[in-house]
């Protein structure tokens, strides 16, 4: 017998090796030649005593005698194999028959290897690290595949944890769109009536020189007027944020446009003491896009310019340019400054979300929901082009519009 050429120290933890032989000498030479390695011997001199202690302690290997009086190897491996307790347990024959159908025979059994006696002390312990090796990294492996299953599972209720939660959302969002659709008509009606017989009331006074009654009907006109804005980016945002925003594309003179807007924001120009300087092109020439909402994105620049701007410089520049030639496209730059109060990093970082600037100071003081800034760069990333600021807080402001010049192509890709 050799000496001892395996080292158990480095082993997870210490081996128990079952060992079953009806020669007492031959169980004897093995466990003397397994402990001093560090396994764990646990002895059965016949093939009923080995399944009982197979059960009671579940060893990490079992060494088998092949040739045994009454329970030979061969069924007592087939009965370990056949019992979810003891069939992982890996099982190397020993045995005195060398002949291939014994050999097969074993393994036919559910052996994993096989010794033939006489057996040397280093074959049997290198073949047994072996064996317990591959037992330890198929259990690993077994308990990853768990882990997997396991983090699958989670992994899968997660997921439809959120589509529900995502569903429920929609179910929220298209109620609350259908909510402030019906609300924004039953409001719409009175609000409509209300500017229309306060402008009545207004003629009536100017014409009986009442100048008191008329001012009080021209405060009862722009407060509707005014609320009926409100209600207007309201429904706008809803309809967006629901995918039901339509483009109603049209090829248009944008100089004509350009006026109209101009003219329109003039009061609120002059109500703060400002200054509208226009630079257009007189031959900006067309464009194809959504006139209407074009039209609404430079009237929210130039209204939100003049409100935080006092005796100040607000300037309007349009033009138009050159894109690539072999694509014969170009852009058209829309360009709002200011002088106002300008925006500090932070208020950058939230002016084009909706909703954010309802709690802020800046809107308190000034007035508005702060809706139209968010409105405005969906209309103009729906045209395909997009809508970015820069400012400085005491300086002003400059917004910026970008649009292709045939819009038509990139909104509807």
């Amino acid at each position: 017998m050799a000496g001892s050429i395996v080292s158990r120290e480095s082993a997870p933890h210490p081996a128990t090796v079952l060992v079953v032989d009806d020669i007492a000498a031959n169980r004897n030479l093995l466990r003397e030649s397994l402990e001093p390695q560090g396994y764990e011997v646990l002895l059965a001199p016949n093939g009923e005593t080995a399944l009982k202690v197979a059960l009671r302690a579940t060893p990490d290997v079992i060494l088998l005698d092949v040739n045994m009086p009454e329970l030979d190897g061969y069924e007592v491996c087939r009965r370990l194999k056949q019992d979810e307790r003891t069939r992982a347990i890996p099982v190397l024959f020993i045995s005195a028959n060398e002949g291939t159908q014994s050999i097969v025979d074993g393994f036919h059994a559910g052996a994993v290897d096989y010794v033939s006696k006489p057996f040397k002390a280093e074959e049997v312990l290198t073949r047994l690290e072996t064996h317990l090796s591959v037992s330890r990294l198929t259990h690993a492996l077994a308990r990853k595949n768990e882990e997997l299953l396991t983090a699958n599972r989670q992994l899968e209720a997660e997921i439809a944890r959120r589509k529900e939660a995502e569903e429920a959302a929609l179910r929220a969002n298209q109620a609350k769109s259908a909510f402030l659709a019906s609300m924004s008509h039953e409001l719409r009606t009175p609000l409509t009536a209300i500017m229309g017989f306060s402008e009545l009331l207004m003629a009536q006074a100017d014409a009986e020189g009442r100048k008191e009654e008329s001012e009080d009907a021209t405060r009862i006109r722009d407060s509707a007027t005014h609320l009926l804005g409100l209600i207007n980016e309201l429904l706008d945002l809803s309809k967006i944020e629901a995918g039901k925003m339509t483009l109603y594309l049209e090829t248009f003179d944008l100089g004509k446009v350009i006026h109209e807007v101009t003219r329109l924001v003039q009061p609120l120009v002059a109500k703060n003491g400002n200054r509208l300087e226009v630079a257009c092109p007189p031959d900006i020439g067309l464009l194809r896009a959504d006139m209407t909402k074009v039209r609404q994105t430079l009237f929210n620049l130039l209204s939100n310019a003049c409100k935080f701007t006092e005796r100040g410089m607000i300037r309007l520049e349009v033009r138009r340019d050159a894109g690539s030639p072999s694509l014969q496209l170009s852009t058209l730059t829309f360009a709002v400054t200011d002088t106002g109060i300008g925006m500090t990093p932070e208020q950058l970082s939230r002016l084009f979300e909706a909703y954010a600037q309802a709690e802020t100071s800046t809107t308190k003081r000034y007035g508005g929901t702060g809706l139209g800034l968010a409105i405005s760069r969906k209309f103009c990333q729906m045209m395909g082009g997009d809508l970015t600021v820069t400012s400085e807080p005491g300086k002003g402001s400059t917004f910026t519009v970008t649009l292709p010049a045939t819009a038509d192509k990139a909104a509807l890709a």
